[in-house]
């Protein structure tokens, strides 16, 4: 599924968990690791007033330092002599973007904390986000792995971008429990026991949504055996975050661009909430680009 891995570093405790991620997932796939650091714009505005010969040189040594920190953080980390080492300069989003797309990535791994902030990184400075100008699935690690992930959570709005979404968590990994929830608004909550499955018995208003769901996984290609179903109603963010934490889920995957309040969770203060009030890594899946 997966044969190029990039792992973007800003050297911050989240950026060293990312790589022990990052490492995992490109041996598990056998796919080839991209390890970048981006050296901003802010930094290159502080030698904009000296001499030219100058700036460059000490340009020059900057990647040098930070050239070599990559090697000895991929022998910490790793022993894979395959893994492609760069040090980039420019706007991070956009260096990301450019390296991601040319060297043909499936996966962009980043902490998410760190001098590549997470509002920098995914929501971005701009009205596009990294995920949507990349169409690059983005890994965002929370905290430090301890094992692989085995009880994954995705939500779903029914679109193709969420199809999307389950599509791919199921393909990266197979190996874990998969959960596909549906959030309806907060008048439907007394409606759906947060303790119970979808397959309990149910009042009538609720029939057309179970078996939407139903019908949605159907049209997925995956092995339907492997998930779990969930409905809940509630405050869209609190609901995911609260339900990743009634199911202790170890990884949160959505879908952008998608129906209802979806397409928010990556440019608005839904996935603000998400980002600050949940300790579980997040997968996020944009619609896939258009040839």
């Amino acid at each position: 599924m997966l044969n190029n891995i990039l792992m973007a570093s800003d050297f911050s405790k989240h950026a060293h968990y990312a790589l022990q991620r990052a490492t995992t997932l490109a041996r598990q796939n056998k796919a080839s690791l991209h390890f970048v650091h981006i050296l901003n714009n802010s930094w290159m505005a502080n030698f904009t007033q000296f001499p030219i010969n100058e700036m460059q040189q000490a340009l020059f040594a900057e990647k040098k330092k930070a050239e070599q920190q990559l090697f000895n953080l991929l022998k910490e980390y790793t022993h894979d002599s395959s893994s492609h080492v760069s040090v980039l300069t420019g706007r991070v989003i956009d260096e990301i973007v450019r390296y991601a797309e040319e060297n043909h990535c499936e996966l962009i791994v980043a902490g998410a904390h760190g001098q590549y902030y997470i509002n920098d990184y995914l929501l971005g400075t701009t009205s596009e986000s990294i995920v949507r100008q990349s169409h690059i699935p983005a890994l965002l690690i929370k905290k430090e792995p301890m094992a692989d992930y085995k009880r994954i959570l995705i939500t779903t709005d029914f679109s193709e971008v969420s199809k999307g979404a389950v599509e791919f968590a199921f393909n990266c990994f197979p190996q874990a429990t998969l959960q596909v929830l549906h959030v309806l608004d907060i008048h439907h909550r007394q409606f759906f026991d947060k303790n119970e499955d979808v397959l309990s018995s149910k009042p009538p208003i609720t029939k057309d949504i179970i078996e939407r769901l139903d019908d949605f996984l159907k049209t997925c290609h995956v092995g339907q055996k492997k998930f779990q179903k969930k409905i809940i109603g509630g405050y869209f963010a609190d609901a995911i975050v609260e339900q990743s934490e009634q199911w202790q889920a170890d990884l949160i995957v959505f879908g952008t661009q998608g129906n209802s309040k979806l397409h928010y969770m990556i440019m608005g203060s839904v996935a603000t909430r998400i980002l600050h009030k949940s300790g579980v890594d997040m997968l996020v899946v944009p619609p896939k680009k258009n040839n």
